[in-house]
């Protein structure tokens, strides 16, 4: 078998793409520019140039010559036809979609959620792209000329990407934050489920879909095993950092009422106040050997390494919106509880009662 990526190595493609050298396999990537390969120079074949050109796509398959092609870069329906025609000039045997698990649109109609569960409609522009993408190539290549594996990810902490609810940042300034022993914030009463995983776990489950024959024709969910609280998630965090983690509750509601860009820009409205928790049952049974090896902590000291080796944490030390959010919150909590609790003892005195509230 010979496989080739479009985009990549990646966040979730870097293991996929490392479980198939560690097997042998020819594997190649195609990717615009020089750098990024995470130590795999000289292991893997890379085509440096545009997917979104036909004649840069056609020229890499007819040079490699794979038979899976796997799209791990695919966002517009533009890309996606370019993708196809290029097929049809160099077919190959299966080609394998990476799409998205917020397809299936939030909140989520049933929990876990599996892949043939009823849906709602797709939140933002991303999630109604990948959609309409997983459409478009499921009626090109109806006949199965090639066959197609559509792959649905959960949530992936992995090198290059850290979910944070306020931010768009990639988790830089999470970091930072528990660093200095800052307070971080957790959407709601911090119960949110999400199914935080390492995206070390997910390139692996992409890579044994790949190259099993028997899921042509079929989607799979690829997301950690177990779901996490929010608060859970967060202290997974502390526990890579070696920090205490200082916690504050506020209501997305609260927030929304704000009338705040930070908040309506942020990826509390679309994603992080509902509950990311699917369904990897139908991967199980198809793989029952499979083993979920890093844990969430791995993940995100894989994270902080990679970040601080590129400069990625550089310049996340000021205060932003959410430490603003944050110290107001608590301040005003603060008075709101003593304004309270003077009210009740005056109540209290008015009505004969002890301090405490008894008669």
């Amino acid at each position: 078998m010979r496989v080739l990526f479009l985009g990549g190595p990646g966040n979730i493609s870097e293991s996929a793409v490392t479980y198939f050298v560690e097997k042998k396999t020819p594997v190649a990537v195609l990717k615009r520019s020089a750098g990024g390969l995470f130590g795999l120079e000289g292991k893997i074949r890379v085509f440096y140039g545009d997917r979104d050109r036909e004649e840069v796509l056609t020229e890499a398959m007819n040079a490699f010559v794979p038979d899976v092609v796997v799209d791990c870069t695919c966002f517009t329906i533009a890309q996606a036809e370019t993708v196809i025609r290029a097929l049809r000039k160099s077919p190959c045997r299966r080609f394998v979609f990476v799409s998205t698990a917020d397809v299936y649109g939030y909140p989520l109609r049933r929990l876990p959620m599996g892949e043939s569960d009823p849906r709602n409609l797709p939140n933002g522009d991303y999630a109604a792209q990948k959609k309409e993408i997983e459409k478009r190539y499921g009626q090109a290549f109806a006949r199965g000329e090639p066959s197609l594996t559509i792959i649905r990810p959960g949530y992936s902490l992995g090198k290059t990407f850290a979910l944070s609810s306020f931010g768009r940042d990639r988790g830089a300034y999470l970091v930072t934050r528990i660093r200095q022993g800052r307070p971080v914030y957790s959407p709601g009463d911090g119960t949110t489920l999400i199914d935080a995983g390492a995206a070390y776990n997910t390139g692996r489950m992409l890579a044994r879909i790949c190259e099993e024959d028997s899921t042509a024709g079929e989607a799979y969910n690829c997301a950690n095993d177990r779901a996490v609280t929010y608060d859970e998630y967060l202290q997974a965090f502390g526990e890579a950092l070696g920090k205490p983690v200082h916690i504050v509750h506020i209501p997305t509601d609260f927030l929304f009422s704000l009338g705040r860009k930070e908040v309506e820009e942020s990826l509390l409205p679309d994603l992080a106040q509902y509950h990311l928790y699917f369904s990897v049952e139908k991967f199980r049974k198809k793989f029952p050997d499979f083993q979920w090896t890093y844990s969430l902590a791995d993940a995100v000291r894989d994270f902080v390494a990679y970040q601080e080796s590129c400069g990625g944490l550089e310049g996340t030390e000021e205060p932003v919106f959410e430490d603003r959010v944050i110290g107001l919150w608590t301040k005003a909590m603060e008075e709101l509880r003593q304004t309270v609790r003077e009210k009740l003892a005056q109540t209290d005195r008015q009505e004969g009662r002890e301090p405490d509230g008894k008669l």
